[in-house]
């Protein structure tokens, strides 16, 4: 940060803008950064900041680096990235899909699915609220991928619930944080992830099936 790289990588200064009609407005930054705005005629926008995420710094720049550094000829060069695009096309598709559904259930504010279940959950438990709050961060890490965004998304629920129903908002919080540690062990996102980086296919709903239970354990 004192040598201001992160500054650098996250300039937001407009270099190229495109309108793309209905699609939106497209933004790339002097840093890179990819930006759709106004989306589909909305106030939505997605971002992704090319050169400061952990992708083609350090990864790919490391590759290009080692090529010449392991005297690597150019058969073998593409050898490596066929195998590589080989092993991710798959997942890819699979993850894409996931990620859309995701961010599906998490449009609408106070109205989107993922917070209606949440208060359905809750209204159904009632006081009994401790024995289940911990599978509500699960579900939003479960959803997200993320325990910081299951905490952004449902901390202000459950402390909402624990205040009327007298509970203890700071132990129900903390089952919160708990509950997002959990739901990573189910998380879609995570298994295809580590599944393309393995090159195991099709198994995601078997490890599912087998990481739910310790789940449901360490829950109880």
């Amino acid at each position: 940060h004192q040598l201001g790289l992160k500054a650098l990588l996250n300039n937001t200064a407009l270099l190229w803008q495109e309108n793309l009609g209905w699609l939106g407005e497209l933004r790339i930054s002097r840093a890179l950064i990819v930006e759709l705005q106004q989306v589909l005629g909305t106030a939505a926008a997605a971002g992704y900041k090319t050169l400061y995420v952990p992708a083609l710094i350090p990864f790919l720049l490391v590759v290009l680096l080692c090529i010449p550094l392991f005297r690597l000829n150019g058969g073998q060069v593409r050898q490596m990235f066929s195998e590589t695009g080989g092993r991710i096309a798959r997942p890819f598709i699979a993850l894409f899909g996931a990620l859309v559904m995701v961010n599906l259930m998490m449009q609408g504010g106070d109205n989107a699915p993922v917070i209606l279940i949440g208060k359905a959950l809750a209204a159904l438990t009632g006081d009994s609220w401790l024995l289940f709050s911990s599978f509500l961060g699960a579900l939003g890490s479960f959803f997200s991928g993320s325990n910081t965004v299951s905490n952004l998304t449902f901390g202000g629920i459950q402390q909402s619930i624990a205040q009327s129903s007298g509970l203890d908002v700071n132990l129900t919080l903390a089952l919160q944080s708990v509950g997002g540690a959990m739901g990573n062990m189910v998380c879609l996102n995570n298994i295809i992830a580590v599944c393309s980086i393995l090159g195991i296919g099709n198994a995601e709903g078997k490890i599912i099936r087998r990481t739910v239970l310790p789940m449901l354990a360490y829950g109880g």
